[in-house]
């Protein structure tokens, strides 16, 4: 009977945790990117009443006797399955789809989390809620991402785009084979200076004598309106064969360019490219620039995330620009991590050192912005838990019941 009173216990202490884990789950039913954990039960050890014994010549063997001492639990296992994405429509709300944790910093401590609720702070820095910075790896100047290093702070140059001048320029389309000498082709485009100041260049091609042969011409107009030639002494001269292909030259330079107070730029022209051909058929000029570098200067208007974890700037000229990315990890043993509060997991002995990376790459799964990911408590499978922990319980308090009237008998047989 006391044997009986301590296996009641304990089975009275493991229903009571089983219930604790089962409220912690109903509780966090709305938490963004919570898992849900399970309780699992052991036998304690039982005590042997008999030993067992071999079979001789005359005798069977004898089982050992043994009577369980109650039960424990074994294990609260966290289950990492896939919750619900929830379509929230804030452009910092990130939701993982498929494996895989965001990375924060805490005080110096480096956290796992779930839950993508974001936001942008007075520096520029990407936090969780409570503050935590959001890990991840900012793009150089020249726009090249260095995931291989250490991570860091995910923090946007709130600054203006400063200008890009203008070193590039493609001339492409059609120039009328059936020009007579003299007949020109003309097409304009915008560049740009050191300084981000626009300029209207004009490229002019003359038909010349000699068949095939153009001379190029290259105008801008001052800010006063002013034509400008800055063609060099001896023009370019623009070779086509008697198919209509461009043959010489496939670009040429323009070198010491200088738009009014700006600094001196080359700008190299080229004759068409493989997507953008330029040719001399017997049909009408279409020439034009469908290409060119160089950019004003501009204001950050508006940031976005990709699938990929990329943060990338919109500036208010409509030039995009990669600041960054989100990094991503992924652990070998994801139900050996700790959890630390606020929805944020720790690393231990037994989880394994997390592995970094860009989401959507080798075991990590994509990011869906604008979006969270819900809570994969399911409620059925909670309120049944509720129902066994409250009959587990409620059993055992009736062996405790049940012995502690067992031993009453027993006092009063002196009577």
């Amino acid at each position: 009977m006391i044997r009986a009173l301590y296996s009641a216990v304990t089975g009275l202490r493991a229903h009571e945790a089983m219930m604790d884990v089962t409220s912690n789950n109903i509780a966090n039913v709305n938490t963004a990117g919570f898992k849900s954990s399970r309780a699992t039960f052991s036998e304690t050890l039982a005590q042997t009443i008999r030993g067992g014994g071999l079979p001789t010549g005359a005798q069977g063997g004898v089982n050992p006797l043994q009577i369980g001492l109650g039960t424990r639990i074994a294990g609260v296992s966290a289950s990492f399955t896939q919750g619900a994405l929830q379509l929230t429509g804030r452009q910092t709300d990130l939701a993982i789809q498929g494996d895989g944790f965001f990375v924060v910093d805490r005080n110096g401590q480096q956290l796992l989390t779930r839950s993508g609720a974001f936001a942008w702070d007075a520096t520029g820095t990407l936090t969780t809620v409570d503050g935590s910075r959001v890990l991840g790896w900012a793009a150089d100047a020249n726009g090249v991402i260095p995931t291989g290093g250490p991570t860091g702070a995910l923090q946007i140059p709130t600054g203006p785009l400063p200008p890009v001048a203008t070193n590039n320029v493609t001339v492409a389309g059609n120039v009328k084979q059936g020009l007579a000498v003299g007949g020109t082709a003309i097409t304009t485009s915008t560049v740009y200076d050191s300084v981000g100041a626009a300029h209207e260049l004009t490229v002019t091609l003359t038909k010349q004598a000699t068949a095939g042969d153009w001379n190029a011409q290259i105008t801008y107009k001052d800010a006063t309106g002013t034509v400008i030639d800055i063609t060099p002494a001896t023009p370019p001269t623009i070779n086509f064969d008697n198919t209509g292909t461009l043959t010489t030259p496939a670009s040429f330079t323009l070198n010491g360019v200088v738009f009014g107070a700006a600094a001196a730029q080359n700008i190299t022209f080229h004759m068409g490219d493989t997507a953008h051909p330029l040719t001399q058929y017997d049909r009408a000029t279409t020439m034009d620039v469908p290409t060119h570098d160089g950019s004003a200067g501009a204001e950050l208007t508006t940031v976005t995330f990709g699938a990929d974890g990329s943060v990338n700037g919109l500036y208010a000229n409509g030039q995009t620009k990669v600041m960054g990315v989100v990094a991503m990890a992924n652990v070998a043993n994801k139900e050996g991590l700790l959890r630390m509060g606020d929805d944020t997991f720790a690393t231990s002995l037994t989880s394994g050192e997390p592995s970094f990376g860009w989401a959507g790459t080798s075991s990590l799964g994509t990011l869906a912005p604008g979006s969270l990911e819900g809570s994969n408590v399911d409620l059925a499978n909670e309120f049944t838990n509720l129902v066994l922990a409250q009959r587990g319980f409620q059993a055992n308090s009736k062996v405790i019941t049940t012995s502690d009237e067992m031993l009453g008998d027993l006092v009063n047989m002196k009577r």
